[in-house]
């Protein structure tokens, strides 16, 4: 069962959505094997399943392939022009089979355009684009799909976010709520770093990471929680993903959001170290 996202319109809604801002050092550092490195022509179905079919009468275009080495992944969708609320939602995702292994994942990434549009009209506060990195890793205890717990790495877009630069948040979500917040600056478009979303049940909490690979500068930090997490996930799944949410706007012109990311040497953690 996979998670919809909120998106944050305003800088005070940012603010009030982030619990704690990105501090140095993580309490854990998890073990990573290689998963893939799409050195071949086609996904690998014993890696890879589709999370959904990936056109539907929104999407105008959407890519799911290995290109050059690297999965690409891209999504372009539109809005609806018989309304100013709510948006239109499309989506270019991958999942891992056997997710229930998977405590840690890691994966070289590069956004390669983000567009978001915007409707002046629009009362919708969840419009955007998102490259995520997610997954249910537990369930509190009652074994029902609803109590199982999510953990997120999104790198998030707003239409009225300058062109080019998204923003990195890690969220954690649980009984259809997000909690958790944390915030860890931002990268732009054409920016080749690794992200890291990592499960440390030990320490009962959830490690979130990015590095430049120019520079070599890590931001990161660490979400904590009180839930039971003995109990595994109902759903279990892991994710990589392109997402559009566009605004619905009255009117003739179509508004149309688009996004497009590369990932390369995929690794995962099933050990909490």
């Amino acid at each position: 069962m996979k998670t919809s996202l909120p998106h944050f319109r305003h800088a005070a809604a940012l603010i009030a959505a982030i619990a704690c801002l990105s501090i140095p050092g993580m309490a854990q550092q998890s073990s990573f094997v290689l998963y893939d490195n799409f050195n071949r022509q086609f996904l690998d179905t014993n890696k890879w399943a589709p999370s959904s079919p990936c056109f539907t009468w929104t999407v105008l275009e959407c890519v799911r392939e290995i290109q050059n080495g690297q999965l690409r992944l891209a999504v372009r969708g539109t809005g609806a022009t018989d309304s100013n609320s709510g948006n239109q939602y499309g989506e270019s995702e991958l999942v891992f089979k056997y997710p229930s292994r998977i405590k840690s994942i890691s994966t070289q990434l590069t956004v390669r355009r983000t567009n978001a549009a915007a409707c002046p009209a629009s009362a919708d506060f969840n419009s955007g684009t998102q490259v995520i990195i997610a997954g249910n890793f537990f369930n509190s205890g009652s074994g029902s799909s609803a109590d199982d717990v999510s953990a997120l790495l999104f790198f998030n877009h707003l239409p009225t976010d300058p062109p080019g630069v998204l923003t990195v948040i890690g969220l954690l979500s649980w009984q259809g709520q997000f909690f958790g917040g944390v915030g860890l600056g931002t990268v732009n478009v054409g920016q080749r770093i690794t992200a890291k979303l990592i499960w440390e049940q030990r320490n009962h909490q959830f490690a979130v990471a990015w590095t430049d690979l120019a520079s070599g500068t890590v931001t990161q930090t660490t979400i904590p929680y009180s839930i039971p997490d003995t109990t595994p996930a109902a759903v279990a799944y892991k994710s990589l993903g392109v997402r559009v949410f566009t605004p619905n706007c009255v009117g003739t012109n179509v508004l149309v959001d688009d996004t497009e990311a590369v990932f390369d040497n995929v690794m995962v953690g099933s050990v909490d170290e």
